[in-house]
């Protein structure tokens, strides 16, 4: 792992994904934002940074300043037709602080979530609720332990994610990190559970972590099982 380092005054971040699903539902994401330190004599004296996780370094109590846009499409029945399919395309402003632990960090974040929805039969609205996610890290035996979750309010749609990553090859130029991942989503027409592997490669020279990930998934859009497979960038500068 990197040695821990604080942060410069200001750190901006730059992250887009995409999660694509066999049984006729998908997301894509994208997200900028900025983490500025708080400067509290209260510092933990610890610091978040650590490759294995994708994120900016923070060594104090910190300020997480960011928007999402996201399009969310998932079937509402197993049969699919042109109007059995839920669509949303939104933007989430959040603003949340960021704790530095032993070994990791814990988040949470507020804000609005708001969207164009496409339903069947009924007219294009736009929708407005709560927007709430949070992250812990910590390491964790020989690797690391990951717990995200976030929750749009407008569908009361819940995604939990958690993953444990390993370092496979640590070099000069790049580190690569490996293991199992458990993702559930709920909403209140909707839900999956999914239950694969993740492979993640940190470039340090550009601040870079790559990450991908595929498995099985079930959900209340089809019959038996599928296969899921995603990825996300992350780039912090």
């Amino acid at each position: 792992m990197t040695s821990a380092a604080r942060a410069d005054p200001l750190t901006a971040e730059l992250e887009g994904g995409e999660s694509i699903f066999s049984q006729n539902s998908w997301y894509y994401y994208g997200q900028v934002g900025v983490f500025s330190p708080l400067n509290l004599k209260t510092s933990s004296g610890h610091s978040s940074d650590n490759p294995s996780v994708g994120t900016a370094q923070t060594s104090g109590p910190t300020l997480h300043l960011f928007v999402q846009v996201n399009d969310l499409v998932y079937l509402t029945s197993p049969a699919p037709t042109p109007h059995s399919f839920d669509s949303y395309q939104g933007v989430n402003p959040a603003v949340g602080i960021r704790f530095p632990i032993p070994g990791g960090f814990v988040e949470g974040d507020a804000g609005v979530a708001i969207a164009e929805a496409f339903q069947p039969f009924s007219p294009v609205t736009l929708q407005t609720g709560l927007f709430l996610q949070g992250e812990f890290y910590r390491s964790l035996g020989p690797g690391a332990f990951d717990l995200f979750a976030d929750y749009t309010g407008y569908i009361a749609f819940a995604y939990v994610q958690g993953r444990y990553l390993i370092p496979v090859y640590q070099g000069p130029h790049f580190s690569l990190f490996a293991g199992p991942e458990d993702i559930g989503e709920f909403s209140y027409n909707y839900w999956a559970g999914q239950g694969g592997g993740v492979i993640g490669l940190q470039v340090p020279a550009i601040k870079s972590y790559l990450t991908f990930d595929a498995g099985l998934l079930r959900s209340s859009a089809g019959e038996g099982a599928g296969g899921y497979e995603g990825f996300s960038w992350y780039v912090s500068f």
